[in-house]
């Protein structure tokens, strides 16, 4: 067995946890865009359809479809890790800044610009994994994420609630919101270029894309979390999507001020998820991981219901508490379950097979989403939603049993 890869030079760490801190400041300012301002910016400028809306947040799922390709084009062209994400957060920025100069005069530049700069968020993300797995040692890098995780949180949070009361007081304002979100995309892809980073060996071949799908044939409990996942994805996504249409759209009977929708769909979600993120990554080292992601599908149907059963703003506030807990817990496990479950070699295929399909589903749920709102009703979407998640529990039932901490050991085989 070779020996374990030494720990990296403590100045990449330190230089690598402050451009990433950094970042995260970036990324938590950009968040607000897709969680709660680039919608209301559509409803309330342009009172844009569900197809519109649909487009807008679909630009994400696109990316975390296409960064399946990213590493086949890194190596084919040679680029270093951090100068390719360093150039796709530009483009981010750029699609940004086309958003701000349409949106005075066109809803489709707004949608376009939008979209790409969602786009443009995720694509980088199998490059920064990987820089991150060679720029931080193992013993730290769960913790060290963690930290840029609440940065990330915290910025969000602020930046839903300022964003919030400055389009209260002049929803005109929302032209500086969307230049914020440009600066936001510049100041990441100058992270990113600065983060220390290997130069990938170039290959004349032609990389098997899609040969990492062999082992959702081969791994029966890969196959079953990732169904569970894929269920889960539809049952919460499409309900996600309709977060603060439900609040701002008058035909669901729910008519809010800006700054209140501001602050259940942005503030109050962020906070939960900054002050639980800690606790989840203690449950996710020592709680089995097959009952915490039970117990995270539960909390995320509850949050379904109490949000949008009732027009109570009581219960949807509870609601948004608990997703945002939810979420805390959610994001950790999405970034690292795979650990769990491959081999150490296999860690990376395994999670291309799980991105690229969270970008599938990603990419199919706010279309469902809005149209079940608009042609049915939200109440119909919330029963399409709780059936989903359900149904994402019965894939895990089997799995509840293997394993004191529900990890494989080197043999990828479930053990303590």
């Amino acid at each position: 067995m070779p020996p374990p890869p030494a720990d990296p030079h403590p100045e990449i760490v330190r230089r690598t946890f402050l451009l990433e801190s950094v970042r995260s400041v970036a990324v938590g300012i950009q968040e607000t865009a897709f969680i709660t301002f680039a919608i209301l910016i559509a409803v309330k400028q342009f009172d844009s359809g569900p197809g519109e809306k649909s487009i807008i947040l679909a630009g994400q799922a696109v990316g975390l479809i296409g960064s399946l390709f990213i590493m086949p084009l890194v190596r084919r062209f040679s680029l270093k890790l951090n100068h390719a994400a360093g150039i796709i957060g530009v483009l981010g920025a750029i699609a940004f800044a086309f958003s701000a100069l349409s949106a005075r005069h066109s809803e489709t530049g707004f949608i376009v610009g939008m979209s790409l700069g969602f786009l443009f968020m995720a694509l980088p993300m199998p490059l920064q994994t990987q820089m991150l797995r060679h720029n931080f040692p193992d013993s730290r890098l769960g913790r060290l994420f963690s930290v840029t995780m609440v940065v990330r949180a915290v910025t969000a949070m602020v930046i839903s609630y300022v964003g919030g009361k400055w389009l209260e007081a002049d929803f005109e304002n929302f032209t500086g919101l969307l230049l914020l979100f440009t600066g936001a995309a510049a100041v990441s892809a100058v992270c990113f270029w600065l983060l220390p980073s290997p130069k990938v060996e170039k290959t004349t071949e032609r990389p098997p894309i899609f040969h990492s799908m062999r082992w959702l044939k081969e791994d029966r409990v890969f196959l079953l979390v990732i169904c569970a996942a894929m269920a889960m994805g539809l049952g919460f996504l499409p309900a996600s999507a309709l977060r603060v249409d439900f609040l701002a759209n008058e035909k669901h009977g729910i008519l809010l001020d800006v700054a209140t929708i501001s602050l259940i769909t942005g503030i109050i979600p962020s906070a939960a998820r900054l002050l639980s993120s800690f606790f989840w990554g203690w449950l996710f080292d020592h709680v089995n991981f097959f009952r915490l992601r039970v117990a995270v599908n539960l909390m995320f149907l509850t949050a379904v219901i109490l949000y949008y059963s009732t027009p109570m703003v009581s219960l949807i506030i509870t609601g948004s508490i608990l997703l945002g807990l939810a979420r805390g817990g959610g994001e950790i496990l999405w970034n690292l379950w795979v650990t769990k479950l491959a081999k150490q070699e296999h860690v990376g295929e395994y999670m291309s097979v799980h991105t690229f399909l969270t970008g599938s589903r990603a990419l199919l749920a706010p279309f469902l989403g809005f149209y079940i709102a608009d042609y049915f009703s939200i109440k119909i979407l919330m029963f399409v939603s709780v059936g989903f998640i359900a149904l994402s529990l019965v894939f895990l039932w089997p799995l509840l049993g293997m394993g004191k901490k529900g990890k494989t050991n080197q043999q990828g085989t479930i053990g303590e």
